[in-house]
């Protein structure tokens, strides 16, 4: 059976030649909130977020391959993964998350890493993140008690904590909330 071609929003006045991003990320909310708020007649987000709360590398990695497999790709069009670094580069996890980016490589497929969360991104958008503020913010908790887990977990409250700072108030569940532009964009890309 051949594959459907991917959906474009029309209501937008898409344009023929109009491209197709697809991001399949570990998150719920944020990270399509954030596209959402990017909206072009030449580019359109599609991002497939987790529903079933299994955010692993392996399931966010099978998400776009199975859309892949059901939707014709156009040679411009392009398909992301998305993956925070938290605990995936740590411990037992690293051996899956290391499979996945290699499946990612030989498939074309782009590859998207906030280290340590999807917060730094956004942070970025408000402020400079230098060296300084990484070391403020990630400063390392030598307390032996903590799991590799529980320290990652710390790093991204303190990323959320600086954020909700930044800009008056933040939700990880409305990032449609923040108050972004592209030149934001371009602020942070750089």
């Amino acid at each position: 059976m051949p594959r459907k071609h991917l959906p474009l929003d029309r209501a937008s006045g898409a344009p023929r030649d109009t491209s197709i991003i697809v991001i399949a990320c570990e998150d719920t909310h944020a990270v399509k909130q954030y596209f959402s708020k990017f909206r072009t007649r030449r580019v359109q987000y599609k991002v497939l977020p987790t529903t079933d709360c299994d955010s692993s590398p392996r399931a966010v990695i099978d998400r776009l391959n199975a859309y892949r497999s059901e939707y014709a790709t156009e040679e411009h069009d392009e398909l992301w993964i998305c993956i925070d670094a938290d605990h995936w580069i740590r411990g037992t996890h690293q051996r899956e998350f290391s499979q996945v980016l290699q499946e990612c490589r030989s498939k074309g497929y782009g590859i998207a890493i906030s280290n340590p969360c999807f917060e730094v991104w956004l942070l970025m958008h408000f402020m400079e993140v230098n060296d300084r503020l990484l070391l403020e913010l990630i400063g390392e908790d030598t307390s032996s008690c903590l799991s590799d887990d529980q320290r990652a977990s710390l790093r991204c409250d303190k990323f959320e904590s600086r954020l909700r700072q930044e800009v008056g108030g933040y939700n990880k569940s409305n990032v449609a909330r923040l108050p972004l532009t592209a030149s934001q964009v371009l602020h942070a890309i750089d």
